[in-house]
């Protein structure tokens, strides 16, 4: 049984327990800053696991995409006239998750002149009909594309964004590139850091892009006539 002097005595013990044990758990809190902190691993992204491109290509014609969008070297039906972007060349471009989030919310990354006079993209949505294994499926399809008979290398014209001389990048919004792709803003690789230098941002330029490799071998000012 504890006497009356026991509690102070019994209180200052229990004060050095804490005072002499806190560190240590400090220091082995530290150690786990992940499990401390998030409910999730430190570097978890979402991912899709790869389905099926045959599957796939029957997903895009059930739903009829062909209607707004063509793909050089498939046998699909003329798209018509309001489509929208050519897709044989974004299966390099993105992940698998890019062209699953392009269905499944397509404002998202849509371009300018691919939403109406509200902003959102004018694509139709699927949400509601498309099941989770069509989507896998669809975007496994859409991801395997490579354009056919594409010329060695291309020419186009546009607007320097960005210069990213630490990722040997520039970032342009060009125009439409006829029978290669679309009009859009994206970072290109250039062929030699020299390149990066021939202009600046917010200057017109004229480039070259080596089309199996998708880099930029030749970038020239377009001098704006007065």
């Amino acid at each position: 049984m504890l006497s009356k002097r026991s509690g102070p005595v019994l209180l200052v013990f229990l004060l050095f327990l804490i005072v002499s044990f806190s560190p240590a758990i400090a220091q082995e809190q530290s150690s786990h800053p992940a499990e401390i902190h998030t409910h999730h691993p430190q570097n978890w992204r979402f991912t899709l696991p790869k389905g099926d491109q045959a599957k796939g290509r029957k997903v895009f014609e059930k739903y009829e995409c062909y209607y707004c969008h063509v793909i050089r070297g498939q046998d699909f039906p003329f798209a018509g006239v309001d489509y929208g972007p050519e897709l044989s060349q974004m299966g390099r471009l993105h992940p698998l998750e890019y062209f699953a989030e392009s269905v499944i919310n397509p404002s998202a990354w849509a371009s300018k002149q691919d939403r109406g006079p509200d902003g959102k993209s004018k694509m139709p949505e699927y949400n509601d009909r498309m099941t989770v294994q069509e989507l896998i499926d669809l975007s496994t399809y859409l991801a395997s594309l490579r354009p056919k008979d594409v010329p060695k290398s291309v020419t186009g014209e546009g607007k320097i964004v960005a210069v990213v001389p630490e990722n040997g990048q520039v970032v342009l919004e060009h125009a439409a590139i006829k029978d290669f792709m679309e009009a859009m803003t994206m970072g290109y690789k250039v062929s030699s850091p020299s390149l990066l230098k021939a202009a600046e941002p917010g200057d017109k330029v004229r480039f070259t892009i080596d089309t199996s490799k998708l880099v930029i071998t030749k970038i020239e000012k377009i001098k704006i006539k007065q």
